[in-house]
């Protein structure tokens, strides 16, 4: 086999979202360990395996692998059912006390899939507008979460874990931008009423609204620890189904807000790795940012815990210090919407700082 295993990797992607019709290669047992391990840095382990499963029989994987990989996948099929379940069982909770919501990412991205239950979820996001107070009022009546706290008024979610397991995170704000930003939140709160009552019994957000705020969801993670495989697919999957109606309405804001550079490297390791297709890009792509991210994608997998020096024991400073390195490294990329982030960290990290030495918790690492 002539070519690398990232482009292999990535052909495996292309055969389990079914724009290639057949995985044109023959691998040895070796190399099918590196692409499971591969898989599962990425969090794409359930959507590569819907092409392992239908592969001749002499193309498979060995029997060991393929048995750690089956079993890998059915657990995700059975998380995913219990996520939704989690997503519509707060969604009529929430709407009991009279409060519309509507599910980010994950579990609404994963209808878009050719098999909706393969993508690997993480936690339940729901937005619930009407600002911090309002939302953590209604979490404190409903005994969700313990007791008022500064840190939410902070942040731009209330998280806390259900009884079943699950991590959910009730935002009041979806996403933050540095420049303009309440401005952005009024963006995203024009699209709040036409998101969809899915089969599944929650809210999906409009496509206007995806394309902005997962764009900006990448772009954040892009510029700190880095993201993997599994939001670049999410984010090419909202790209294919969305109409140019809906493109153009999303490039206007991107340059409204000044995301433009981020946008066009991020549009290019979607051509890169998944074959996107010029009319469904945002914008021209960017080559040279492009092959930044690209790279970050594989060396470091989902949100970047793969990273060489990255491990499970590494300490909370050494991945601050890891993050505010990396925001360095994206100021030659992005120099305006660098600096805004900045000092919006250092802000909120000074504001916190009475509350930590009284704690006696002085670290700003998590703010």
């Amino acid at each position: 086999m002539t070519e690398s295993l990232d482009v292999v990797f990535s052909k495996l992607l292309l055969v389990a979202l079914e724009l290639l019709d057949v995985f044109p290669y023959r691998l040895d047992d070796e190399e099918w360990k590196t692409l499971f391990f591969m898989a599962q840095q990425q969090s794409v382990v359930g959507v590569v395996y819907n092409v392992i499963s239908h592969l001749p029989q002499d193309s498979r994987p060995p029997r060991r692998i393929l048995l750690n990989w089956s079993c890998a996948t059915e657990a995700i099929q059975g998380a995913n059912r219990q996520i939704n379940q989690e997503a519509a069982r707060y969604t009529r909770l929430f709407m009991d006390r009279g409060f519309k919501s509507v599910i980010l990412k994950g579990p609404a991205n994963s209808l878009l899939y050719p098999d909706p239950l393969s993508r690997q979820a993480g936690d339940v996001d729901i937005w619930i507008p009407g600002g911090c107070e309002k939302v953590e009022r209604l979490l404190l009546d409903m005994n969700l979460i313990p007791a008022p706290k500064n840190a939410y008024r902070l942040s731009h979610h209330i998280a806390f874990r259900t009884e079943n397991g699950f991590n959910i995170e009730v935002h009041h704000r979806p996403a933050d931008v540095a420049f303009r930003n309440a401005e952005f939140q009024e963006v995203l709160l024009a699209e709040f009423d036409n998101s969809v009552l899915t089969p599944e019994g929650f809210y999906a957000p409009s496509f206007r609204f995806a394309l902005l705020m997962q764009l900006v969801h990448l772009y954040k993670h892009c510029r700190s620890e880095g993201v993997g495989l599994r939001h670049y697919m999410d984010y090419f999957v909202l790209l294919t189904h969305s109409t140019e109606a809906d493109r153009e309405y999303a490039w206007s804001n991107v340059k409204r807000f000044k995301l433009t550079k981020g946008c066009a490297a991020i549009m290019w390791v979607l051509g890169e790795v998944f074959g996107l297709k010029p009319e469904h890009m945002l914008c021209p792509p960017d080559e040279k940012r492009g092959k930044r991210l690209y790279k970050q994608a594989f060396i470091g997998g989902n949100f970047g815990r793969h990273a060489p020096g990255v491990k499970a024991k590494y300490s909370p400073l050494n991945k601050w210090l890891n993050t505010r390195m990396n925001a360095l490294r994206w100021f030659c990329f992005d120099p305006l919407n660098t600096v805004l982030d900045e000092i919006h960290y250092w802000k909120i990290a000074f504001s916190l700082l009475p509350q930590r030495i009284k704690q006696r918790k002085i670290f700003l690492g998590h703010v």
